[in-house]
């Protein structure tokens, strides 16, 4: 990795935990004390900024590097809704998995309509979904180049877990009443969901899509705080990750034989 990309990617992780950090730490005091709840206009405006430590970070990080023009265009990256079928196809078939294999399990339980998750996707966009404009567009690429795909996932996994942390101790949140090491198993097969996403389709969008999409049924599909569901939906994801970079792999070393077969032919 070069030193501007290092240095670059060290600010960006440091400018992502303090606004987070600040923002959900003053929530956590303020909330212990007794002067703050999380469900007041001031509360979720701090749980809001928080939340959205990663692509503030992201984008004036870019900003400072000439990485990008300005908001617009960094906005028309997030948001590049046109993108292959087969993408999509993608995306549907880890959301599939990440709820398919639990409920298959026995693990998942009904709670709110599906509806009401269908129409929070909108929302979760804001509250979760953007964060891939961090975690996916900035971390895991740099990190890519340094430590190659597969350490750079994990690693990626581990940052986004911590960065989660302060979520585990403001009451009312999901993460309070969840489990961190469980949790963190969970992270460490959606980064390798994720990464695959944006590995195969090259579009953020569909990562923040994909994030956006389980966060809104979750709301409606509980997953058991189990070990053994978590683990064996973990190991599910990560396989069928492998499978698809597997495949993808396989396709590129076709091409790359016929151009070389069509260069021993030519005169």
């Amino acid at each position: 990795m070069k030193k501007g990309s290092t240095k670059l990617l060290l600010q960006y992780i440091i400018w992502t935990f303090l606004i987070t950090y600040c923002s959900w730490g003053i929530l956590i005091l303020a909330s212990q004390i007794g002067l703050l709840e999380l469900r007041t206009p001031l509360g979720m405006l701090l749980l809001t900024i928080g939340g959205n430590g990663p692509p503030l970070a992201a984008y004036f990080i870019l900003r400072h590097y000439r990485k990008i023009s300005g908001f617009k265009p960094f906005i028309k990256e997030a948001f590049a809704v046109k993108q292959p079928l087969m993408a999509y196809i993608i995306v549907f078939i880890f959301t599939t998995a990440y709820f398919g294999i639990p409920a298959l399990l026995g693990g998942i339980t009904s709670d709110l309509p599906v509806y009401m998750a269908v129409l929070s996707i909108p929302i979760m966009i804001i509250g979760g979904g953007l964060e891939e404009l961090g975690w996916r567009y900035i971390l895991q690429p740099l990190l890519e180049k340094k430590i190659g795909f597969f350490r750079a996932v994990l690693v990626t996994a581990m940052i986004w877990a911590v960065w989660h942390l302060p979520l585990f101790f403001i009451k009312g949140t999901s993460q309070y009443n969840w489990n961190f090491g469980l949790f963190t198993l969970m992270v460490i097969g959606l980064s390798f969901a994720l990464a695959v996403i944006y590995r195969l389709s090259k579009s953020i969008w569909l990562c923040i899509l994909f994030h956006s999409l389980i966060n809104a049924f979750s709301a409606s599909w509980v997953m058991d705080e189990r070990l053994f569901i978590k683990l064996v939906t973990t190991i599910g994801i990560i396989t069928i990750a492998l499978v698809l970079l597997f495949i993808k792999r396989g396709k590129e070393k076709h091409i790359l034989d016929i151009m070389e077969n069509t260069k021993k032919v030519m005169p």
